[in-house]
């Protein structure tokens, strides 16, 4: 009886090769962004804007307390009708912080990252972060990992469809709310309220 066909083979053998070889070191983004616990959400999306960052560590007192994404933003500010101006990091992050050495094994790491159902983690050292290692990160390295890694995929699809359509997610400068819904009115980006409230309507 014939287990594994040529191409499962050389999967197979490719997973292998990864998961001996390439470390969560090799593969980690370096170039992280902190802002502090007290900043509002309004300062931390501006802050992720002004780098494209899609994450911001936030820290306490000198230490790394929480996370902050874009999602984070959205979820918790936009879709509940709250002003980011009105919230602090604090109040949005996800805490404690999920992280993984950097000697670990990359197929680790994307193992926890579906057991954590996350997209990313902090690659930490005792307590100092030396980067962030996300799904896309190890997806990147080889195309035979997308075979143990399908959930990976699966929660890109959503992030992928975001990206494709025409919808573009700023701060609106008239009222300075996060939205997904940004249009530029005489050269000013405008949330679909304060385009309504100044006479254009879409």
């Amino acid at each position: 009886m014939v287990l594994n066909t040529q191409r499962d083979l050389e999967t197979d053998v490719s997973i292998r090769e990864i998961q001996n070889e390439m470390t969560v070191k090799e593969a980690m983004t370096k170039e992280i962004f902190v802002m502090n616990a007290d900043a509002s959400v309004l300062e931390v999306a501006r802050e992720m804007a002004d780098h494209n960052a899609n994450n911001i560590i936030v820290l306490e007192d000198g230490d790394s307390v929480g996370i902050i994404t874009e999602n984070d933003i959205v979820s918790k500010t936009v879709v509940r009708n709250i002003l980011p101006a009105e919230m602090l990091a604090r109040d949005i992050m996800s805490s404690p912080i999920i992280s993984i050495k950097p000697s670990t094994g990359i197929i680790e790491a994307a193992e926890l990252m579906i057991k954590s159902d996350i997209r990313r983690l902090a690659v930490m050292e005792g307590n100092v972060i030396l980067g962030m290692i996300t799904d896309r990160d190890i997806l990147s390295i080889s195309p035979g990992l997308n075979t143990i890694l399908v959930n990976l995929i699966e929660m890109n699809r959503e992030r992928d469809f975001l990206q494709e359509t025409d919808v573009e997610r700023g701060i609106c400068q008239r009222c300075g709310a996060l939205t997904d819904n940004l249009t530029e009115v005489d050269g000013v980006p405008m949330c679909e309220d304060c385009r309504e409230e100044e006479g254009y309507y879409d």
